[in-house]
C-alpha cells in the first residue's frame, strides 16, 4: 500500500489564511448590507420628506401649474442623483471601513489559533524526540540475542530519564492549560518568609554542587496578594535555573526589597549567563538555550504567572557575568 501523503505546514498555513480572508469578507458584506440598508432607508425618507415639501408649496410662487411641475421634476431629478452619488460614496467608504473594522475584529481570534497551533506542534515534537529516544533504545535491546545486564541496566536508565523529562513536561503543560482556564484565588502571603524558605530547601543541593545560597530578607513584613504555590513555583523556577548554571564556588543571591507599591525580589548568580543570541527568546514557549536541559516552559510559565498577578519578570544576564531575574508582585 501507497504511504500516504501528509500536508505540508506551508499549505496548511495557506489554507488557513484563506478560511480568515473568507471569513473577513463575509462579516464586511454584512456590515455593508447593514449600512446599505440604513443608507438606503434614510435616503428614501428624505427624498420623500422633499417631494412633499415641493408638491406642497404655494402655486402663488409659479406662474403657471406648468412652470411648477417643471420646477418639481428638475429639482427632485437632480436630488435623486445627489442622494444616489451620496449614498454610492458612503457605502463604498462604510465597506472599505468595514473591511478594516472585520480584519480587527479577526485578528485575536487568528492569532489565537495561530498560537495554539504553534503550541500542539511544539508539543508533539517535543514529546515525539524522547518516545523516539526509547523505541531505537529498545529496539537495539530487543535485536541483541544476548544482552549483558550492564546494556539492559543502561537502556533502562535511559528510558527512566526520558521518562521523567515527559512527566515533568506533562506537568507543565497541565499547568499552562489551567493558566488558560482560570485564575485561582489570591491569598495574603509574606514574600520574604516565602524566599526564606526556598532558600532553606535549596541550601543541600547548592552545597552538593558547591555553589553558596545567601537570602536577605528585608526589615519587616512584606505582604503581596498572590496564590502561595504560584509564587512558590515562580521563585523555585528562577533559583534552580540559576543551580543549574552556576559551576562550583559560584554564588547565588536571593534580594527582597519593596518598591513603591510592589514587592520586588532579585535573584542573582554568577553563572555562566545566556547568550544575546537567546536572551530575547527566554520567555518563548519550548524555546531552549544551547546550555539549557528543561523543557523549554518554566520561564514563560513563571512570566505568565506573574502577569496573572499584575506583576512581571525581567532577565538581564551576559556570557562569564551570570544572570538577574527581577521578580514584580503587587502588595497589599
Amino acid at each position: 500500500m501507497a504511504p500516504t501523503s501528509k500536508p505540508s505546514a506551508g499549505s496548511a498555513t495557506a489554507s488557513e489564511r484563506r478560511v480568515f480572508i473568507r471569513a473577513r469578507l463575509r462579516l464586511t458584506a454584512i456590515y455593508a448590507f447593514i449600512m446599505a440598508v440604513i443608507i438606503v432607508g434614510y435616503s428614501v425618507f428624505s427624498y420623500q420628506n422633499f417631494q412633499r415639501s415641493l408638491v406642497e408649496s404655494s402655486e402663488d410662487d409659479f406662474a403657471d401649474a406648468a412652470s411648477q411641475q417643471h420646477f418639481i421634476g428638475t429639482t427632485l431629478s437632480a436630488t435623486g442623483e445627489r442622494l444616489f452619488i451620496a449614498d454610492a460614496v458612503i457605502l463604498l467608504l462604510a465597506t472599505g471601513a468595514g473591511y478594516v473594522l472585520a480584519g480587527y475584529t479577526l485578528r485575536p481570534v487568528q492569532r489565537s489559533v495561530e498560537a495554539q497551533k504553534a503550541f500542539a506542534e511544539n508539543a508533539s515534537h517535543e514529546l515525539r524526540t524522547p518516545l523516539s529516544v526509547m523505541r531505537n533504545d529498545m529496539e537495539v535491546l530487543l535485536r541483541d540475542g544476548h544482552p549483558t545486564k550492564e546494556k539492559v541496566d543502561a537502556t533502562l536508565k535511559s528510558a527512566l530519564e526520558e521518562i521523567q523529562g515527559m512527566s515533568k513536561m506533562t506537568e507543565d503543560l497541565l499547568l499552562l492549560a489551567r493558566l488558560g482556564n482560570h485564575r485561582k484565588p489570591a491569598e495574603d502571603i509574606d514574600i520574604g518568609e516565602l524566599v526564606g524558605n526556598l532558600a532553606g530547601k535549596m541550601k543541600p543541593i547548592a552545597s552538593a554542587k558547591g555553589v553558596s545560597i545567601r537570602a536577605d530578607r528585608p526589615d519587616g513584613r512584606l505582604v503581596a496578594r498572590a496564590d502561595a504555590k504560584d509564587m512558590e513555583r515562580v521563585l523555585a523556577n528562577l533559583i534552580q535555573n540559576s543551580l543549574e548554571h552556576t559551576p562550583r564556588g559560584g554564588s547565588i543571591t536571593i534580594e527582597t526589597a519593596h518598591e513603591g507599591r510592589t514587592a520586588k525580589v532579585v535573584v542573582s548568580d554568577t553563572g555562566s549567563g545566556i547568550s544575546e543570541r537567546d536572551l530575547p527568546h527566554i520567555f518563548e514557549r519550548f524555546y531552549k538555550g544551547q546550555s539549557s536541559s528543561g523543557t523549554g516552559l518554566g520561564l514563560s510559565i513563571a512570566k505568565e504567572i506573574l502577569e496573572r498577578h499584575g506583576g512581571g519578570l525581567s532577565i538581564e544576564s551576559a556570557i562569564g557575568k551570570g544572570t538577574t531575574a527581577t521578580v514584580r508582585v503587587p502588595v497589599v
